[in-house]
């Protein structure tokens, strides 16, 4: 009989996802800050995917650097253990979950209000909930998971309520956006019925790595002009890279083992804790009543998730 893993236990599973989106929540105001210190216009589309493209290297690089040490007691961590049909698992979801979800992203976020992208990034959130059950037969979709995700969005919408939101559409703004989050999506579904066997953090070191290099090559191609770097935007680079290496890690070990469509709602937290760190640290960033209520129903949606949301099999009539 297979070992239940540690990432299953409901309560490492609420925490481990709460200090993951925790992290790339951070990555906000990081980024925000980050291009201030590089000051880099917004309409600098290639010197952005650039600079993804850096960050995602090192990550990488610092991946690489755990799986070498931890390798030597674990033999699983070892990249030697690798198959032919993993490198190539490997490399789609590099393509997928890096090179062209922030490629689209970063092109995007030049052609809409920030706020509009808070929202919109939410949208892979809906698309992984959708899509889990025709890919991994067992997770199931129910009226718990709906609930959820219905008070998590309107906690977003809240939370942005203030900051002005409208309903034009253009397909490099919002279209953009929205397959951003699609490419989020297909990979998150795919983690765990395909990523069988390899480890979590040997998935992260390869997606980052080889979606990391197309960026680059991406951003050399178009860079606006030569980045000027200094101490600050050193620092927030490094800082960068090491949420994305220990992000993507955690992340990873939760897909591989738990319900996606269950674990995409968690990701409503991403950008309430991106308001919220963004007000703290940002000159004139503003915090608001409505960034605690969305906070309210994003946490709402969770505890509904955690309680009437989790699939069992007395739940089969509540299938919808």
């Amino acid at each position: 009989m297979e070992e239940k893993s540690k990432f299953q236990d409901k309560r490492i599973v609420f925490i481990s996802a709460l200090i993951t989106m925790f992290l790339w929540g951070s990555a906000v105001p990081v980024t925000k800050l980050s291009f201030a210190a590089l000051q880099m216009a917004p309409d600098e589309i290639f010197s952005r995917i650039y600079f993804a493209g850096i960050r995602f290297f090192i990550a990488s690089f610092m991946v690489f650097v755990y799986l070498r040490i931890k390798g030597r007691s674990t033999p699983e961590l070892r990249l030697s253990s690798l198959k032919r049909k993993d490198w190539r698992f490997l490399l789609i979801i590099g393509i997928l979950r890096i090179t062209l979800c922030y490629f689209f992203y970063y092109i995007a976020l030049a052609n809409i209000s920030g706020v509009k992208g808070a929202v919109l990034v939410s949208s892979s959130t809906f698309v992984t909930v959708l899509i889990t059950p025709f890919v991994v037969k067992e997770d199931k979709f129910n009226r718990g998971k709906l609930f959820a995700l219905i008070l998590g969005f309107a906690g977003i919408v809240v939370a942005n309520i203030d900051k002005g939101f409208d309903l034009n559409f253009t397909w490099l703004g919002e279209g953009f956006m929205l397959i951003s989050g699609i490419f989020t999506a297909l990979v998150e579904t795919l983690i765990k019925p395909k990523g069988k066997g390899i480890a979590a953090p040997i998935i992260s070191w390869g997606q980052l790595l080889f979606g990391s290099i197309p960026l680059l090559a991406i951003g050399l191609i178009g860079l606006e002009r030569q980045l000027v770097w200094n101490a600050t935007a050193i620092a927030l680079l490094i800082y960068s890279a090491m949420i994305s290496a220990v992000a993507f890690i955690l992340w990873y070990e939760l897909l591989k083992v738990n319900d996606a469509g269950e674990l995409a709602i968690y990701r409503l937290f991403i950008p309430i804790f991106g308001s919220i760190l963004s007000a703290l640290l940002i000159p004139g960033e503003s915090f608001t009543i409505y960034i605690i209520f969305g906070l309210v129903l994003v946490v709402l949606g969770i505890i509904i998730l955690n309680t009437v949301g989790r699939k069992t099999k007395s739940e089969i009539s509540t299938e919808i």
